[in-house]
């Protein structure tokens, strides 16, 4: 190691070196202008990037150049950004408009293309990018959402600089992605657009990568959606269970209400976790909403169960159109008759069968005698008639 290293300090000493390389192609340079040869000729910028905080940006200068032969057959050096011109690629849909707040340049790699052909840069910097992303929560969190970034020059148009995918099968790499804890990767791509605008004359390249992530739901399943689940079930289940004759069963209404104000707190958890939005209700916002009508019918209908019975036992029956009520609902929720209701019911089937039968009975005296009033009285009528008069023949 240390024999190496003497080696190389002394190459970078002689002449040829990095040092003399970038004294010559910096004294008749000005990195604040655009690096063209030619009046007209435009810088193609290839983009690309990876999700581990990195982008790559290549273009080639055509002021930067060097003959390889009279340094020491260097092809390469590495150049601080400041020194050279960069572009102004810029994302058009950043939530923060300071670079220094979420990328940091460093050194360019600048290698020659001969003497007068220019120079290819590329530079590699690390950044975090804060971009807003609109988000579709119908099915959370079950939901897959796609995120745009727009690049391009904020300045300059199409004929100064035009930008172009560097690997357009894979647009955004993710061989370096460290794993979230939260979303998948599913698919990337990148579309290359040409936008007019009012104000220029010429179009503006813009490069739009597409990520498209899956959201982790098991965390929402194991900590939401199974413990609601178990909640509603265990609810409906007392709901149904059966009423006590003597006193009402006012522990249901207790219940229900528990059972509310633990839904309040699960759905406060919901929405923490969750944007505020107006566009559509959430998949997971029409489950709890659903949970909690079901408990709440159910509650009220309890309530209604244990008003009848406390006004049966003061002496007060309910009203025919209320029973029609009930006898509609437990046939819809095939829920089974008591059995001291059975036992009246079937009482009062055998009195209105009885009372029908003696009403029968009656109805056939009647008519016996109203059919034997008639023969009495159609006999009186023929001994009062004339003999019919007898032929001629006889």
């Amino acid at each position: 190691m240390l024999v190496n290293f003497i080696l190389t300090a002394r190459k970078l000493s002689e002449p040829g070196d990095q040092y003399e390389i970038a004294n010559h192609i910096l004294s008749r340079y000005n990195a604040g202008l655009i690096p063209t040869s030619k009046s007209g000729q435009k810088i193609e910028v290839y983009f690309s990037m990876e999700l581990y905080q990195i982008i790559s940006v290549r273009w080639t200068d055509h002021l930067l150049g060097w003959d390889p032969e009279k340094f020491g057959n260097n092809t390469e050096i590495m150049l601080p950004h400041h020194n050279i011109w960069l572009p102004d690629t810029t994302l058009y849909n950043s939530l923060v408009m300071k670079d220094d707040e979420n990328r940091r340049l460093l050194h360019a790699k600048v290698t020659t293309l001969g003497e007068g052909n220019g120079a290819f840069i590329e530079l590699l910097y690390p950044t975090i990018y804060k971009l807003s992303c609109l988000l579709n929560l119908r099915f959370f969190p079950f939901d897959v959402q796609t995120c745009r970034l727009l690049f391009g020059s904020w300045t300059f148009d199409n004929t100064k600089i035009d930008y172009f995918a560097f690997n357009k099968t894979t647009a955004i790499g993710t061989a370096n992605c460290i794993e979230n804890e939260g979303w998948n990767v599913l698919s990337t791509n990148v579309i290359r657009h040409e936008n007019k605008y009012e104000c220029c004359p010429n179009n503006y390249t813009l490069l739009e990568f597409r990520l498209t992530i899956q959201r982790k739901p098991l965390y929402y399943i194991i900590n939401l959606i199974i413990p609601t689940s178990i909640i509603t079930f265990i609810s409906i289940i007392g709901f149904f269970s059966t009423s006590s004759i003597n006193e009402p069963r006012e522990e249901k209404i207790t219940l229900g209400i528990t059972t509310l104000l633990s839904m309040s707190i699960l759905i406060f958890m919901v929405s923490d976790k969750m944007p505020s939005t107006s566009s559509f209700i959430p998949l997971i916002g029409l489950f709890y909403t659903s949970m909690i009508l079901l408990i709440s019918f159910s509650t009220i209908c309890s309530s209604i169960v244990i008003y009848v019975q406390k006004q049966g036992n003061i002496g007060n029956p309910p009203s025919k159109n209320l029973m029609n009520i009930a006898r509609g609902v437990n046939r819809f929720i095939r829920m089974e008759m008591p059995l001291i209701m059975k036992q009246a019911y079937a009482q009062k089937a055998r009195e209105e069968k009885l009372r029908r039968q003696q009403l029968g009975r009656k109805q056939s005296l009647w008519t016996r005698v109203y059919k034997l009033a008639r023969e009495q009285a159609m006999r009186k009528v023929r001994t009062f008639l004339p003999p019919k008069p007898r032929s001629l023949s006889e």
